[in-house]
């Protein structure tokens, strides 16, 4: 801190008025004042943030027809410009794939597919045509690079990457061997790099800077049947330059573990049965998109988290549920904001309405390979197996386990249970008006009829767990929703032969029932 000095002078005037005497007349008092400063700067500090920003757009999209005639080879059908712009200093790419039926990685995202209802004939990405081989239509793409003309960076230029290690069409280019996608190659049937930069582009305007121009080229065969063939290309931008390949999205039909499945295609045909694995355990589930737009388990949740092999194999990237609360279900912690430390023990029978059981996580697996009356196509001669009983506390991973007076804190705001014991990506059905009524007032309750609710929900009758024994297996079967009914409540879907009741409720959250999960969008 400077230091500012002022002085205060006091000065008396003596004043002569005669030989004889003196006489003293008040002082004057002159105060003076001297401030002093060392020299001082002040510093104005401005910081700016500059985002990453990347962009990419196209020119000529969609607009790529040719009239082949059968034996022909047309080599340039149409082409697509791309501009490609991106600020990060670690660069940029860009994958393409096959994108026929809007999606990628489908059994027909590579092929151009005849539009005609009643032809299903397809024409192959890249299937070489030989003299072994010559009735096989193909089709093919490759990229090239070119800067404008008024572009004079030179850093601004792509990378054209290698093509996987597939063979080259042969009708694309005479003589060509494996090479980049600067030649004639296979569309691919996932996402595949075709162009890099190790360093930002300049942010030019669209119309300048560098360009990929991507071109098509098909040869048809003598015999491929008349029709108009379609199909797409998907081209991605990530960033850095190494990053890794975009997502494909999967459905119940391209997945085969219940943790890829990333949305419920509309395609699907309802109630057509699939077969998923749990990455967790191995057990493997049946899964239908049912009458509601939703993909659902068709047989209750086994996963036994107990088991020494199971609780290794669970973590955040498998299970809907944060590593926390995987953590204390498995091992006991820390409290959860005022949640109670959980810890679940071996297998116990420990069902009853009390403190204890309400707190902690309680399985029962005794009956898990028992065999009820069930209904729908994944029955095997009217018979299912029940599965695992869950209390709620364990069902929601261990983050819905207060009880009213227990010691424990209640939440100031009732919550549905905020994560679950379901597969990553899946997750507990909403109860009350939820997603099991949606799902009820779409088919009927009696499950003798192909369109009631039970039989396309395939429900063994799995009863429940109390107290130490199961009640009502064959009869009646209960499963949990992640709704919460009341401070000590939650709703949850019960069942038997002729009726359904989708939006019950229950006070004892110690009781143990079964788990159906849905795909979580």
């Amino acid at each position: 801190m400077k230091t500012i000095q002022s002085n205060i002078l006091n000065s008396i005037n003596l004043i002569p008025l005669g030989l004889v005497s003196l006489s003293l007349l008040s002082g004057t008092i002159l105060v003076s004042s001297t401030v002093s400063a060392d020299d001082t700067s002040v510093v104005d500090q401005i910081n700016i943030t500059v985002p990453v920003s990347c962009t990419m757009s196209g020119t000529g999209m969609q607009s790529h027809n040719a009239n082949i005639n059968n034996g022909l080879y047309d080599h340039d059908i149409g082409s697509t410009v791309l501009h490609a712009f991106c600020n990060d200093n670690e660069g940029f790419a860009i994958y393409a794939a096959g994108y026929t039926g809007n999606e990628v990685g489908g059994a027909n995202s590579n092929k151009l597919v005849g539009t005609t209802a009643s032809n299903n004939a397809t024409i192959e990405s890249g299937i070489a045509t030989t003299a072994s081989n010559p009735d096989v239509s193909n089709w093919a793409m490759k990229l090239t690079m070119t800067q404008d003309s008024g572009d004079t960076t030179a850093d601004n230029a792509f990378t054209i990457d290698s093509a996987p290690n597939e063979a080259l069409p042969s009708q694309a280019e005479s003589g060509a061997t494996q090479a980049p996608f600067s030649q004639y190659h296979v569309v691919p049937n996932e996402y595949v790099k075709v162009a890099h930069k190790n360093s930002g582009t300049d942010m030019t305007e669209t119309t300048g800077g560098v360009k990929l121009t991507t071109t098509y080229a098909a040869y048809i065969s003598k015999t491929q049947a008349a029709d108009t063939y379609s199909g797409q290309v998907i081209y991605v931008l990530v960033h850095p330059a190494d990053a890794a390949a975009p997502t494909i999205p999967k459905s119940l039909d391209t997945a085969t573990t219940m943790q890829e499945v990333t949305y419920c295609s509309e395609d699907l045909p309802e109630g057509q049965v699939y077969t998923l694995t749990d990455e967790r355990d191995g057990n493997t589930y049946h899964v239908a998109r049912l009458k509601d737009g939703n993909c659902w388990m068709l047989d209750n949740l086994a996963l036994d988290p107990t088991d020494p092999t199971t609780a290794s194999n669970m973590n955040v990237s498998n299970t809907n549920a944060t590593q926390e609360a995987i953590d204390n279900l498995l091992n006991g912690g820390s409290t959860i904001a005022g949640w109670s430390s959980v810890a679940i023990a071996n297998v116990v029978d420990d069902f009853a309405t009390s403190y204890n059981s309400l707190i902690r996580p309680r399985i029962n697996n005794t009956s898990k390979d028992t065999f009820v009356t069930s209904y729908g196509p994944t029955s095997i001669n009217g018979r299912a197996k029940v599965g695992i009983y869950y209390n709620f506390c364990a069902a929601s991973t261990g983050t819905y386990c207060y009880t009213k007076d227990s010691g424990v804190d209640i939440p100031d705001t009732i919550i549905d249970a905020p994560q679950d014991i379901c597969p990553a990506n899946w997750r507990m059905p909403t109860g009350g008006d939820g997603e099991y009524y949606t799902l009820s007032q779409k088919y009927g309750s009696n499950a003798t009829n192909t369109n009631s609710l039970q039989y396309n929900l395939s429900v063994p009758l799995s009863g429940s767990y109390l107290a130490s024994s199961a009640s009502n297996q064959g009869s009646y079967g209960y499963w949990w929703s992640s709704t919460y009914y009341n401070s000590n409540g939650i709703y949850y879907m019960s069942l038997n032969s002729t009726n359904v009741y989708s939006n019950d409720n229950i006070n004892i959250r110690g009781v143990g029932m079964s788990i159906r999960c849905l795909m979580a969008e």
